[in-house]
Protein backbone atom coordinates (compact mmCIF):
# COMPACT_ATOMS: atom_id res chain seq x y z
CA UNK A 1 0.00 0.00 0.00
CA UNK A 2 2.51 2.47 0.69
CA UNK A 3 4.35 1.78 -2.52
CA UNK A 4 1.02 3.62 -4.06
CA UNK A 5 1.54 7.21 -2.72
CA UNK A 6 4.46 9.57 -2.61
CA UNK A 7 5.22 9.86 1.18
CA UNK A 8 8.05 11.94 0.97
CA UNK A 9 4.87 15.07 0.58
CA UNK A 10 1.77 15.10 3.17
CA UNK A 11 -0.54 15.30 0.62
CA UNK A 12 0.52 11.79 0.03
CA UNK A 13 1.10 10.44 3.38
CA UNK A 14 -2.74 11.86 4.30
CA UNK A 15 -3.74 9.71 1.38
CA UNK A 16 -1.55 6.55 2.60
CA UNK A 17 -2.90 6.79 6.72
CA UNK A 18 -6.36 7.58 5.14
CA UNK A 19 -6.57 4.17 3.44
CA UNK A 20 -4.88 2.79 6.25
CA UNK A 21 -7.57 3.51 9.39
CA UNK A 22 -10.29 2.88 7.49
CA UNK A 23 -12.72 0.97 9.81
CA UNK A 24 -12.91 -2.31 7.50
CA UNK A 25 -9.10 -3.49 9.21
CA UNK A 26 -10.35 -3.44 12.61
CA UNK A 27 -12.64 -6.04 11.26
CA UNK A 28 -9.92 -8.30 10.06
CA UNK A 29 -9.44 -11.76 11.71
CA UNK A 30 -6.36 -13.02 12.37
CA UNK A 31 -6.82 -16.07 9.77
CA UNK A 32 -7.38 -13.41 6.89
CA UNK A 33 -4.22 -11.84 8.00
CA UNK A 34 -2.64 -14.90 8.04
CA UNK A 35 -3.54 -15.84 4.44
CA UNK A 36 -2.65 -12.20 2.99
CA UNK A 37 0.60 -12.78 4.24
CA UNK A 38 1.17 -16.34 2.87
CA UNK A 39 -0.33 -14.74 -0.48
CA UNK A 40 2.42 -12.02 -0.42
CA UNK A 41 4.79 -14.48 0.08
CA UNK A 42 4.15 -16.63 -2.91
CA UNK A 43 3.11 -13.42 -5.58
CA UNK A 44 1.40 -15.87 -7.79
CA UNK A 45 -2.19 -13.99 -7.19
CA UNK A 46 -3.38 -10.84 -9.51
CA UNK A 47 -2.06 -7.61 -9.36
CA UNK A 48 -5.16 -6.34 -7.88
CA UNK A 49 -5.43 -8.80 -5.33
CA UNK A 50 -1.64 -8.39 -4.22
CA UNK A 51 -2.57 -4.97 -3.71
CA UNK A 52 -5.25 -5.59 -1.18
CA UNK A 53 -3.39 -8.43 0.41
CA UNK A 54 -1.00 -5.92 0.87
CA UNK A 55 -2.85 -3.43 2.04
CA UNK A 56 -4.74 -5.64 4.86
CA UNK A 57 -1.02 -6.82 6.40
CA UNK A 58 0.33 -3.17 6.32
CA UNK A 59 -2.65 -1.80 8.34
CA UNK A 60 -2.82 -5.21 11.00
CA UNK A 61 1.02 -6.06 11.16
CA UNK A 62 3.23 -4.29 13.64
CA UNK A 63 6.35 -4.10 11.06
CA UNK A 64 9.42 -4.15 13.64
CA UNK A 65 8.00 -7.05 14.97
CA UNK A 66 5.71 -8.81 12.37
CA UNK A 67 3.37 -9.45 15.20
CA UNK A 68 0.03 -9.26 14.24
CA UNK A 69 -1.96 -6.15 15.90
CA UNK A 70 -4.62 -7.12 18.47
CA UNK A 71 -7.75 -5.44 17.15
CA UNK A 72 -7.92 -2.89 19.72
CA UNK A 73 -4.83 -1.59 19.37
CA UNK A 74 -4.83 -1.41 15.54
CA UNK A 75 -5.03 2.47 14.05
CA UNK A 76 -8.11 1.76 12.25
CA UNK A 77 -9.63 1.20 15.92
CA UNK A 78 -8.41 4.47 17.23
CA UNK A 79 -11.83 6.49 16.06
CA UNK A 80 -14.52 3.75 16.48
CA UNK A 81 -12.98 3.32 20.71
CA UNK A 82 -12.82 7.67 20.84
CA UNK A 83 -16.04 7.89 20.13
CA UNK A 84 -17.75 7.85 22.95
CA UNK A 85 -14.96 8.73 25.22
CA UNK A 86 -15.09 12.36 23.55
CA UNK A 87 -18.57 12.02 23.63
CA UNK A 88 -18.40 12.31 27.53
CA UNK A 89 -15.28 14.40 27.53
CA UNK A 90 -17.17 17.35 25.70
CA UNK A 91 -20.56 16.72 28.16
CA UNK A 92 -18.75 16.41 31.57
CA UNK A 93 -18.43 19.40 32.91
CA UNK A 94 -14.59 20.34 34.09
CA UNK A 95 -15.98 20.77 37.77
CA UNK A 96 -16.83 16.67 37.96
CA UNK A 97 -13.67 15.68 39.05
CA UNK A 98 -14.28 11.80 39.55
CA UNK A 99 -16.16 12.18 36.08
CA UNK A 100 -12.80 13.79 34.63
CA UNK A 101 -10.99 11.23 36.15
CA UNK A 102 -12.76 8.07 35.20
CA UNK A 103 -12.76 9.61 31.48
CA UNK A 104 -8.79 10.33 32.13
CA UNK A 105 -8.33 6.78 33.45
CA UNK A 106 -9.81 4.73 30.44
CA UNK A 107 -8.35 7.38 27.97
CA UNK A 108 -4.86 7.12 28.96
CA UNK A 109 -4.83 2.96 29.75
CA UNK A 110 -6.43 2.89 26.06
CA UNK A 111 -3.38 5.53 25.16
CA UNK A 112 -0.93 3.16 26.63
CA UNK A 113 -2.13 0.28 25.17
CA UNK A 114 -2.20 1.87 21.61
CA UNK A 115 1.43 3.24 22.43
CA UNK A 116 2.60 -0.12 23.07
CA UNK A 117 1.00 -2.13 20.16
CA UNK A 118 2.41 0.58 17.61
CA UNK A 119 5.42 1.19 18.83
CA UNK A 120 8.81 2.05 17.14
CA UNK A 121 10.58 -1.14 18.02
CA UNK A 122 10.21 -4.62 18.65
CA UNK A 123 10.52 -6.09 21.97
CA UNK A 124 9.21 -4.03 25.20
CA UNK A 125 10.01 -5.53 28.76
CA UNK A 126 6.77 -6.19 30.46
CA UNK A 127 8.00 -4.99 33.67
CA UNK A 128 8.85 -1.46 32.45
CA UNK A 129 5.39 -1.61 30.53
CA UNK A 130 3.73 -2.52 33.62
CA UNK A 131 5.76 0.93 35.24
CA UNK A 132 4.96 3.18 32.50
CA UNK A 133 1.39 2.79 32.70
CA UNK A 134 1.41 3.37 35.98
CA UNK A 135 3.56 6.47 35.47
CA UNK A 136 1.22 7.46 32.58
CA UNK A 137 -2.17 7.22 34.28
CA UNK A 138 -1.01 8.55 37.14
CA UNK A 139 0.43 11.85 35.56
CA UNK A 140 -2.72 12.22 33.60
CA UNK A 141 -4.96 11.81 36.43
CA UNK A 142 -3.08 14.36 38.18
CA UNK A 143 -3.60 16.98 35.48
CA UNK A 144 -6.89 16.11 34.72
CA UNK A 145 -7.42 16.58 38.75
CA UNK A 146 -5.09 19.61 38.78
CA UNK A 147 -6.82 21.20 35.55
CA UNK A 148 -10.47 20.59 37.04
CA UNK A 149 -9.58 22.51 40.36
CA UNK A 150 -8.29 25.32 38.83
CA UNK A 151 -11.32 25.61 36.84
CA UNK A 152 -13.45 25.05 39.51
CA UNK A 153 -11.50 28.49 41.49
CA UNK A 154 -10.98 30.43 37.84
CA UNK A 155 -13.15 33.65 37.62
CA UNK A 156 -15.82 34.18 35.07
CA UNK A 157 -13.95 35.33 32.12
CA UNK A 158 -11.90 31.95 32.40
CA UNK A 159 -14.32 29.62 32.95
CA UNK A 160 -16.07 31.00 29.41
CA UNK A 161 -12.93 28.81 28.35
CA UNK A 162 -14.31 25.31 30.02
CA UNK A 163 -13.64 23.53 26.56
CA UNK A 164 -10.42 24.23 26.33
CA UNK A 165 -9.97 22.44 29.72
CA UNK A 166 -10.47 19.04 28.26
CA UNK A 167 -8.32 19.50 25.75
CA UNK A 168 -5.04 20.64 27.70
CA UNK A 169 -5.47 17.75 30.47
CA UNK A 170 -5.78 14.93 27.55
CA UNK A 171 -2.74 16.70 25.39
CA UNK A 172 -0.69 17.31 28.36
CA UNK A 173 -1.55 13.62 29.82
CA UNK A 174 -1.26 12.40 26.11
CA UNK A 175 2.43 13.78 25.93
CA UNK A 176 3.47 12.41 29.62
CA UNK A 177 2.18 8.68 28.52
CA UNK A 178 3.69 8.67 25.29
CA UNK A 179 6.93 9.64 27.46
CA UNK A 180 6.10 7.24 30.17
CA UNK A 181 5.13 4.24 27.59
CA UNK A 182 7.89 4.79 24.86
CA UNK A 183 10.88 5.70 27.82
CA UNK A 184 13.28 2.81 26.41
CA UNK A 185 13.56 4.65 23.51
CA UNK A 186 14.21 7.55 24.78
CA UNK A 187 16.84 5.95 27.41
CA UNK A 188 18.28 3.69 25.36
CA UNK A 189 17.56 4.50 21.80
CA UNK A 190 15.43 3.20 18.86
CA UNK A 191 17.02 1.25 15.85
CA UNK A 192 18.47 3.11 12.96
CA UNK A 193 19.48 1.52 9.64
CA UNK A 194 21.13 2.23 6.50
CA UNK A 195 19.73 2.03 2.73
CA UNK A 196 20.37 -1.20 2.39
CA UNK A 197 18.34 -1.67 5.78
CA UNK A 198 21.04 -3.50 7.40
CA UNK A 199 20.93 -2.78 11.77
CA UNK A 200 22.93 0.00 12.57
CA UNK A 201 22.61 0.02 16.42
CA UNK A 202 20.44 2.34 18.58
CA UNK A 203 20.28 6.07 18.61
CA UNK A 204 18.98 7.62 21.46
CA UNK A 205 18.40 11.00 19.25
CA UNK A 206 16.10 8.99 17.01
CA UNK A 207 14.16 7.83 19.77
CA UNK A 208 13.22 11.15 21.17
CA UNK A 209 12.85 12.68 17.96
CA UNK A 210 10.38 9.45 17.24
CA UNK A 211 8.55 10.17 20.77
CA UNK A 212 8.47 13.72 20.23
CA UNK A 213 7.19 14.00 16.74
CA UNK A 214 4.26 11.19 17.58
CA UNK A 215 3.24 13.21 20.73
CA UNK A 216 2.96 16.35 18.88
CA UNK A 217 0.77 14.57 15.91
CA UNK A 218 -1.23 11.79 17.60
CA UNK A 219 -1.01 12.79 21.45
CA UNK A 220 -1.94 16.90 20.98
CA UNK A 221 -3.72 17.17 17.43
CA UNK A 222 -5.76 14.18 17.53
CA UNK A 223 -7.44 15.77 20.88
CA UNK A 224 -7.61 19.12 19.85
CA UNK A 225 -9.39 18.65 16.94
CA UNK A 226 -11.54 16.01 18.54
CA UNK A 227 -12.73 18.50 21.53
CA UNK A 228 -12.65 21.99 19.55
CA UNK A 229 -14.33 20.91 16.10
CA UNK A 230 -17.56 19.82 17.57
CA UNK A 231 -17.96 22.70 20.18
CA UNK A 232 -17.03 25.35 17.02
CA UNK A 233 -20.28 23.66 15.06
CA UNK A 234 -22.02 23.69 17.49
CA UNK A 235 -21.57 27.63 17.81
CA UNK A 236 -21.78 28.31 14.39
CA UNK A 237 -24.96 26.11 14.01
CA UNK A 238 -26.44 27.94 17.55
CA UNK A 239 -25.75 31.16 15.47
CA UNK A 240 -27.06 30.26 12.16
CA UNK A 241 -30.30 28.91 13.71
CA UNK A 242 -30.19 25.81 12.58
CA UNK A 243 -29.04 23.33 15.53
CA UNK A 244 -31.69 20.88 17.14
CA UNK A 245 -33.60 21.77 20.09
CA UNK A 246 -31.25 21.10 23.45
CA UNK A 247 -31.95 17.81 25.78
CA UNK A 248 -32.91 16.01 22.84
CA UNK A 249 -32.26 13.32 20.35
CA UNK A 250 -31.60 15.80 17.98
CA UNK A 251 -28.55 17.75 19.43
CA UNK A 252 -26.91 14.19 20.62
CA UNK A 253 -26.79 12.65 16.94
CA UNK A 254 -25.66 16.31 15.83
CA UNK A 255 -22.43 15.67 18.50
CA UNK A 256 -22.06 12.55 17.65
CA UNK A 257 -21.80 13.11 13.82
CA UNK A 258 -19.24 16.24 14.41
CA UNK A 259 -17.35 13.72 16.59
CA UNK A 260 -17.22 11.33 13.89
CA UNK A 261 -16.14 13.65 11.61
CA UNK A 262 -12.96 15.28 13.52
CA UNK A 263 -12.11 11.59 14.32
CA UNK A 264 -11.88 10.25 10.95
CA UNK A 265 -10.50 13.71 9.48
CA UNK A 266 -7.98 14.69 12.43
CA UNK A 267 -6.62 11.00 12.83
CA UNK A 268 -4.48 10.72 9.35
CA UNK A 269 -3.88 14.29 8.90
CA UNK A 270 -1.84 13.99 12.29
CA UNK A 271 -0.20 10.56 11.19
CA UNK A 272 0.67 12.53 8.29
CA UNK A 273 2.36 15.35 9.34
CA UNK A 274 5.72 13.71 9.97
CA UNK A 275 7.20 11.33 7.56
CA UNK A 276 6.46 7.47 9.13
CA UNK A 277 10.19 6.55 8.13
CA UNK A 278 12.40 9.33 9.48
CA UNK A 279 15.98 10.61 7.71
CA UNK A 280 18.81 11.45 9.34
CA UNK A 281 22.27 12.90 8.27
CA UNK A 282 25.06 10.84 10.11
CA UNK A 283 26.41 13.97 11.41
CA UNK A 284 23.28 14.22 13.18
CA UNK A 285 23.16 11.12 15.76
CA UNK A 286 25.48 10.30 17.81
CA UNK A 287 29.21 9.84 17.47
CA UNK A 288 29.23 6.32 16.97
CA UNK A 289 27.19 6.84 13.86
CA UNK A 290 29.98 9.08 11.88
CA UNK A 291 32.56 6.93 10.30
CA UNK A 292 30.38 3.92 8.79
CA UNK A 293 30.63 2.55 5.64
CA UNK A 294 28.32 0.51 3.03
CA UNK A 295 28.76 -2.82 1.45
CA UNK A 296 31.07 -1.22 -0.91
CA UNK A 297 33.22 0.15 1.68
CA UNK A 298 31.82 3.66 0.80
CA UNK A 299 31.07 6.23 3.62
CA UNK A 300 27.40 6.07 4.91
CA UNK A 301 25.38 9.71 4.52
CA UNK A 302 22.59 9.02 6.16
CA UNK A 303 20.62 6.49 8.23
CA UNK A 304 16.67 5.90 8.47
CA UNK A 305 14.32 5.37 11.73
CA UNK A 306 10.82 3.76 11.69
CA UNK A 307 8.86 6.66 14.39
CA UNK A 308 6.57 4.46 15.66
CA UNK A 309 2.84 5.65 15.47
Amino acid sequence: MADDYDLTVFTGRLSFFSEMVHPRFFFAGDEDIKKAQEELKKGTASASEMKTYQKLVESTVHGPSGDIIPRFGRVSAIAPVNIPLVSLMLTCPASNVPGTLFLHWANQTYNAYCNYCNRAGKEVDVNESMKAYGLAVGSACTLAYGLGKAFERAPPRIKRFGVLIPMLATGAANFSNLGFSRMGEIVNGTTVFDEEKNDRGLSKVAGLQGVVQTGFSRGLMVPSACLLIPVVAESIFGKLKLLPKAGGAGIKIFQLTWICFALQGALPAALAVFPQTSTYEVAELEPQFHFLVDSKNKPVKQLFANKGL
